[in-house]
């Protein structure tokens, strides 16, 4: 299962980001991450092996860490493309 999670914080002190980023480095569920402007603090791209360790990560670790406000997901249906890595010459 792959899904994509957006996750607001309470603060975005330069402190409390820093302790986030340092949580989400512990977390093997977490692929990717990204820090974002807008509406979100946070982007990350996930993998879990089913659809019920996903929902447990979100609901017993990512929902629970220090400083998160909001959380929200997508499953990802189908992936349509994958450029990988960016062509140099």
């Amino acid at each position: 299962v792959e899904a994509f999670v957006f996750v607001g914080l309470s603060s975005q002190s330069e402190r409390d980001l820093a302790a986030f980023e340092g949580e989400v480095a512990g977390w093997p569920l977490v692929r990717e991450c990204y820090i974002l402007s807008g509406e979100v603090d946070f982007l990350l791209k996930c993998t879990a092996t089913d659809l019920k360790a996903f929902q447990s990560f979100v609901i017993d670790v990512l929902t629970h860490a220090a400083n998160v406000a909001s959380v929200r997901t997508a499953l990802v249906i189908r992936k349509i493309k994958d450029g990988g890595a960016v062509p140099i010459s």
